[in-house]
C-alpha cells in the first residue's frame, strides 16, 4: 500500500517515513507543499492505478503553499484517497477548516506513531483499503519487518536493523535497481552519503551471507552507475527437479 507524507520538520519527516515503512507502507516523503501536490496529482493521474495512493499524512504547516490548500487543491480536482492532518495542538480554526476541506481525520502534534498508525487504519477501513501488508516476499523470500525475520525453505535468520532496512528497499521494487543515494538513506538517513564511501558496500555483503544463510533463490546484484537490485538466482541449484 502506497502513501505520501507531506512534513517539512526533517526530523519529524525521516523517523516518522521510516516507521510507516516498518508497518508496511511505501512511502513517498517530500517537505513542501508544492512537491506534495505535484507527487499527488500526478498518482492520480497515472494510468497505472497501482502508482495511485491509497493515503496521505498533510501537514498544516507547510512553507509556501500551506497543507489545507494543497488539500482543496486536490479535493478539487477529484483526488479521494483519505486524507489524515498534522495540527498543532489546540488549533482549533485549522481543524475545522481542514474538516471542511475535505480530511478524513487529524492528529494534534506531538503525537505517538502508534495513534498515528491506529487513525490510519481506522481510516482505511472507513474507506475499504486493505490494510498494508506486513509480510513482504519476493523470488521465495518472505521478511517481516516487525522483528526483522527472514525466511526461506524452512530456513530463518534474524537481520540486524542496517540489513533489514536495506532488504526493505530492495524487496519493494523487486527486480528493479535501487539507487545507492535511496538505500543509503534508507539505512542511514538523509546524511547517509556524508559517512563512508564504502559502508554500503559492507552491508550489502552482509546481506548476501545472510541471503545464502537461509539458501535463498535471490542475489543482489550490482548496477554500474545506479546502486543494487535484488533478482531472482537463476543458478539456483537448490530449484532444480530431477
Amino acid at each position: 500500500m502506497r502513501l505520501l507524507l507531506v512534513e517539512d520538520a526533517q526530523l519529524i519527516r525521516e523517523p516518522l517515513k521510516h516507521a510507516l515503512i516498518r508497518a508496511g507502507w511505501a512511502v513517498d516523503a517530500v517537505g513542501t507543499g508544492e512537491e506534495g501536490l505535484e507527487l499527488a496529482q500526478e498518482a492520480a493521474g497515472a494510468r497505472d492505478a497501482s502508482g495511485a495512493y491509497d493515503a496521505v499524512v498533510l501537514d498544516i504547516m507547510l512553507p509556501g503553499i500551506d497543507g489545507i490548500t494543497v488539500l482543496q487543491k486536490l479535493r478539487r480536482g477529484g483526488f479521494g484517497a483519505p486524507v489524515i492532518l498534522l495540527t498543532a495542538r489546540g488549533d482549533v480554526g485549522d481543524r475545522v477548516r481542514g474538516l471542511r476541506a475535505g480530511a478524513d481525520d487529524y492528529l494534534p502534534k506531538p503525537f505517538h506513531i502508534e495513534e498515528l498508525l491506529a487513525r490510519l487504519e481506522a481510516m482505511c477501513r472507513r474507506y475499504g483499503v486493505p490494510e498494508p501488508s506486513h509480510v513482504l516476499e519476493a523470488f521465495g523470500l518472505s521478511y517481516l519487518p516487525q522483528g526483522r525475520i527472514l525466511s526461506c525453505r524452512g530456513n530463518v535468520c534474524e537481520l540486524t536493523p542496517k540489513e533489514g532496512m536495506l532488504l526493505e528497499a530492495l524487496m519493494r521494487t523487486p527486480g528493479l535497481p535501487v539507487m545507492r543515494e535511496r538505500l543509503e538513506a534508507a539505512a542511514w538517513g538523509v546524511d547517509g552519503r556524508m559517512c563512508g564511501s564504502h559502508r554500503l558496500e559492507v552491508q550489502i555483503s552482509l546481506l548476501r551471507a545472510r541471503l545464502d544463510e537461509v539458501a535463498a533463490p535471490a542475489r543482489i546484484r550490482a548496477v554500474r552507475g545506479i546502486g543494487y537490485a535484488l533478482e531472482e538466482d537463476r543458478h539456483d541449484h537448490a530449484a532444480e527437479t530431477f
